[in-house]
């Protein structure tokens, strides 16, 4: 190969790389608002998850009140009375509607795992961002630009292997949890 080949396929590679470095800057320049989407998304969920998990609050409250007043009932009926019957079959519905809320918080797990990975995918699009400016020569003057742009880090630590998992251990586990905690604030 010549002098001049060499020469002549340098001189057509320039158009090409210059295109590439204009496809770099479009692209990186997307990424902040893509983070600042992931980041409106995870404060979503954490807002409907807070008011489930205040909702559930408030129906185990009421589901308290209800084994009280069945309790008090209980006691003034007469043993073998029709009425035991019945007051044993509400107790029973009380009784499946709290496990049933406590399924439901022990679920809302997700939104925490969720918005660990969010974290973590938005540590990776800000990262490869970065190596996108470098490698377009431009990150010297695109990281002043750019930081008053970028959305803001999740605080905190975060897992972005974070996993919904709904094997019976764990439950088990936060059911014991739940079950000792519960006959500490009912003595």
């Amino acid at each position: 190969m010549s002098v001049r080949n060499v020469l002549d396929t340098l001189f057509g590679m320039i158009p090409l790389l210059d295109r590439i470095k204009v496809s770099i800057e479009e692209s990186s320049g997307a990424i902040p608002k893509a983070s600042t989407q992931l980041s409106s998304v995870t404060q979503a969920t954490e807002s409907a998850t807070v008011e489930i998990l205040n909702t559930l609050d408030r129906m185990t409250g009421r589901i308290d009140a209800g084994e009280t007043s069945i309790g008090v009932l209980r006691a003034g009926i007469e043993a073998g009375s029709p009425l035991q019957e019945q007051i044993a079959v509400i107790e029973k519905v009380l009784m499946d509607t709290r496990q049933d809320s406590m399924a439901i918080a022990m679920a809302l797990q997700v939104q925490d795992i969720t918005s660990q990975q969010i974290a973590g995918v938005t540590a990776m699009i800000e990262a490869v961002r970065a190596q996108l400016l470098d490698v377009a020569g431009q990150l010297d003057r695109e990281h002043e630009r750019s930081t008053s742009q970028m959305s803001p880090q999740p605080s905190g630590h975060f897992d972005s292997n974070a996993q919904y998992n709904l094997t019976g251990e764990r439950q088990q586990t936060a059911d014991e949890i739940i079950q000792q905690w519960q006959k500490v604030h009912h003595e």
